[in-house]
């Protein structure tokens, strides 16, 4: 009797570990497609800044950003990114068709932006676009920050979200600071090359956007894309469609 007690509790326990195993592999094979299907939305962008200006130094530099709006080309990056004063700019895109963008939208206080591109020049690739839901940012999930990381063409960097409080990261005192917004928070490892790249969920809706990380540890700061997807309708509502095409007003 004794025997066969402890015959179930195996058969039990092995049940188990077969079933976390298949949850597992179930969860690995979600991630596989979600990025399959995210990867070619997210870009490249190099940036020029052609004169000082504001906050800003004038030279070039290397960031990330994800399509949110295919149909009018919109892509969301930081800030920083788009600057404040004049640049030129390219978008690199996962097939190395590069496109120019220009910028559409700087917001004044946090540090978000977004940068447009002709859909109809992009020749070669089908890009999607990726949807935002920060209602969907909650301690405790399952992350990942795609983008340019230290130069590398696409990162993917694992992590746990673990605060949605932290407060707006200080990065010089001469220069832009965010401001007036709390951030999110993620032992991610993000490096220079990142800032832009879309924080998105297992479902592959971006839960925020990276903006920075402190350098002598992995941790990561996003911003939180309440604003953003308030600023995306109102650009979304300044473009009219014509014979010519989709047009800014």
């Amino acid at each position: 009797g004794a025997w066969g007690v402890q015959e179930g509790g195996m058969d039990g326990i092995d049940g188990m570990d077969g079933m976390d195993v298949a949850k597992q592999n179930h969860a690995v094979d979600k991630w596989r497609a979600t990025l399959q299907r995210v990867a070619p939305c997210c870009v490249v962008l190099k940036v020029t800044s052609t004169r000082s200006f504001d906050t800003e130094s004038a030279g070039s530099s290397f960031a990330t950003g994800f399509v949110v709006d295919r149909k009018k080309g919109i892509i969301l990056t930081n800030r920083h990114v788009v600057k404040s004063g004049p640049v030129t700019a390219e978008a690199v895109f996962l097939n190395r068709e590069e496109l120019p963008v220009y910028p559409l939208y700087r917001d004044p206080v946090h540090d978000f932006g977004f940068v447009r591109f002709d859909p109809k020049k992009l020749r070669f690739l089908d890009v999607d676009e990726v949807p935002l839901a920060p209602e969907a940012a909650s301690v405790g999930i399952e992350i990942r920050v795609v983008g340019n990381d230290s130069g590398e063409k696409i990162s993917i960097l694992a992590g746990t979200l673990a605060r949605l409080d932290r407060d707006a990261p200080h990065y010089s005192s001469r220069g832009f600071n965010d401001f007036n917004t709390f951030y999110l928070q993620a032992a991610s490892g993000t490096k220079g090359g990142s800032s832009g790249s879309p924080v998105i969920d297992i479902q592959g809706r971006a839960i925020g956007l990276n903006a920075g990380s402190r350098t002598k540890s992995a941790s990561a700061f996003f911003l939180p894309l309440d604003r953003v997807v308030r600023a995306l309708d109102l650009c979304r509502s300044a473009f009219v469609e014509s014979e010519d095409g989709i047009q800014w007003q």
